[in-house]
């Protein structure tokens, strides 16, 4: 009983992101949960996936109830077929719904094994040159302007008294804005930096003080797949 953890691209280049060995053990499953079965179709044929695509089996968890799991989707494992796991792109399980699905394996018995892949948030800090002995995924910051507010000021005094790393997403159509807010709202000496398109062509990672990123600020970041890392 096995549930494989694959890893799925975090850009065009499959052959840059996914290891060899990665995708000859996907090539060896038939059952698969996931986030939407055509982005993982379309994966596993990019992948040189010689079989028939129809003859796999995709589970596909239901985005407006996440808590969600039928039993069905952990039948196979339980009568002897490994199942794969996969995520839109990058880690499951990592700001990702599949951790739901890890913790429903744990409790079913069933052995749940971590491929090696990319995880857009882990690269993004290795190449930031911030803390990365004491750091924290914050998902997405709030929208409204009381609650980013005081979630701004209760980072900046992780920052000063805990050296934390604070990394955090936001949708893509508001990055420019997540800049400026930042821009006026640290102290001039914390560190920010930017990690876009992470293993694109198009990739940009740059870290900066604020007070640096005030005098050359970054170029258009509108629609880019961004994270956003602070610290000192």
């Amino acid at each position: 009983m096995k549930l494989y953890i694959i890893p799925t691209p975090i850009s065009d280049d499959i052959e840059k992101t996914i290891p060899d060995y990665v995708r000859k053990v996907m090539h060896g499953i038939k059952f698969f949960i996931v986030e939407r079965a055509r982005t993982a179709r379309r994966y596993i044929k990019a992948s040189g996936y010689q079989g028939s695509i129809e003859n796999l089996t995709f589970f596909e968890l239901d985005k407006r109830d996440k808590d969600n799991l039928p039993n069905s989707f952990f039948q196979p494992a339980l009568d002897g077929n490994p199942i794969g796991l996969m995520s839109e792109a990058g880690m499951p399980g990592i700001a990702d719904p599949g951790a739901k699905v890890v913790a429903r394996a744990h409790q079913l018995g069933i052995k749940v094994i971590p491929l090696v892949g990319p995880s857009s948030i882990f690269l993004s800090l290795a190449a930031s040159g911030l803390n990365g002995q004491n750091f924290a995924f914050d998902g997405y910051l709030p929208v409204k302007t009381p609650e980013l507010r005081k979630k701004l000021i209760f980072i900046e005094k992780e920052i000063f008294s805990r050296g934390t790393t604070h990394i955090f997403i936001e949708t893509p159509y508001r990055n420019n804005r997540m800049v400026e807010i930042l821009l006026n709202s640290f102290n001039t000496n914390i560190k920010l930096c930017i990690a876009s398109e992470i293993a694109g062509s198009d990739e940009y990672i740059l870290t900066k003080t604020i007070g640096e990123w005030k005098k050359s600020k970054p170029k258009d970041l509108h629609k880019k797949t961004c994270i956003f890392l602070l610290g000192k």
